[in-house]
């Protein structure tokens, strides 16, 4: 989606002077319809893989049916590349699936140990050939893993990146993914009381210096897909790297307009770059709390009561906690569209509703669709305002 030169100046407008100091949480709230939607673009994909659930779970998005979906996909662990365990380990862990004892068509599966067996196996391969099995990307996301899992494989592991890394400090041997993702690593690590804390503060101030050597003017951290990665990686760091070194709010700037622009329609994309947006990285699935509800309840009405056919229709959603008004009404639609489909257009306060259920506010008739909590009008957006659990939020037909 393009915009066009009025909708550009506007978006301009609402995001010119966001800063933030560490950006979490880095997204300002005119904006976070845009995430939101990220959110319910992830939501609605048909087959969701282990890094799209992992995503969704970590923006507090937990869905028992996708959930459900992958675990059933889980079938021929021993072709499987080490990274792709990894994935699954995370995501699993992350839907509060113990990945120590899966329950899948073809038996129950401890995806840790096949992880470690694959991980021992990069291992041998790197001090055999000189080079992992298969990419240092995938050897450090198994870390990744390993370490969120509490397995002592993780440090053999480590060692590896370690002496990678030392071995090419002045020119760097990562591309920005790669470099982010054994940043995660080797923090988590770290986290840990490693042994080899020392080494691995050295090599994170080296690394992180690696990520910030591929910033770019326009905020974008190797290229627009390697930055939500980097954004994780750079969030976790911190004590690595001079304070200002990361233009932060550049960076959000640039992935907000990306986005607006349809950036992340690709699932895969749009899954690495949710968790830094809701101020999440991967090493957070380690304390995500399965005891909770992440979702609160949202009651929604639609009323038209000016101009006929006349209708009052209601239903009852459930959104992440935290959410905007925006997201209700996002997924009352995916309930029944025929219903509850609405439209907006952008202005300087954020997304405006227009239409509702095919009926259009008009500036000839006077004519708009207002928001209520109840009886009481909402004094914020669409995309601002966030309904508290069990609001009753009313969307009337009104004159003005």
């Amino acid at each position: 989606m393009m915009m066009g030169p009025l909708l550009g100046l506007v978006f301009l407008l609402l995001i010119q002077g966001q800063c933030c100091l560490d950006c979490i949480p880095a997204v300002p709230s005119a904006q976070q319809w845009l995430v939101t939607g990220l959110q319910a673009q992830l939501e609605n994909d048909v087959k969701p893989s282990p890094s799209v659930v992992m995503a969704l779970n970590l923006a507090g998005v937990r869905d028992s049916s996708a959930t459900k979906q992958f675990i059933q996909d889980i079938k021929g662990v021993k072709e499987m590349t080490s990274g792709k365990v990894a994935l699954y380990v995370l995501a699993l862990q992350s839907s509060c699936v113990d990945p120590k004892d899966v329950p899948t068509e073809g038996g129950r599966v401890n995806m840790v140990s096949a992880l470690e067996e694959k991980t021992d196996e990069e291992i041998k391969h790197y001090y055999d050939t000189g080079t992992p099995k298969t990419t240092y990307y995938q050897l450090a996301l198994d870390i990744v893993a390993l370490c969120v899992e509490k397995s002592p494989d993780a440090e053999n592991a480590a060692a590896i990146l370690i002496k990678v890394v030392k071995g090419c400090q002045s020119k760097g041997c990562f591309g920005v993914d790669t470099a982010a993702m054994v940043a995660l690593a080797l923090t988590c690590v770290h986290n840990r009381m490693s042994k080899m804390e020392g080494a691995i503060t050295e090599t994170l101030h080296e690394i992180t210096a690696q990520i910030l050597g591929s910033q770019q003017e326009s905020g974008i951290i190797g290229n627009i897909y390697s930055t939500g990665l980097a954004m994780q990686a750079l969030n976790v760091t911190t004590e690595f790297y001079p304070a200002g070194a990361w233009k932060c709010s550049k960076t959000i700037e640039e992935v907000l307009r990306k986005m607006y622009e349809g950036a992340f329609t690709n699932p895969e994309a749009g899954s690495q770059i949710l968790p830094s947006l809701v101020g999440k990285t991967y090493l957070d699935v380690a304390t995500l709390n399965c005891f909770s509800d992440p979702n609160i309840t949202v009651h929604y009405t639609v009323i038209n009561q000016l101009i006929g056919p006349y209708f009052n229709y209601s239903i009852t959603v459930k959104v992440p906690k935290g959410s905007v008004l925006l997201a209700a009404l996002e997924a009352a639609q995916s309930v029944n569209p025929t219903i509850f489909s609405f439209q907006t257009e952008s202005t300087s306060w954020g997304p405006m509703v227009i239409s509702i259920h095919g009926v259009n506010g008009s500036t000839d008739d006077k004519t708009y669709w207002q928001f209520l909590s109840g009886e009481k009008p909402l004094d914020q957006g669409v995309g601002s305002y966030k309904p508290t659990d069990n609001e009753h939020i009313v969307a009337k037909f009104s004159t003005y």
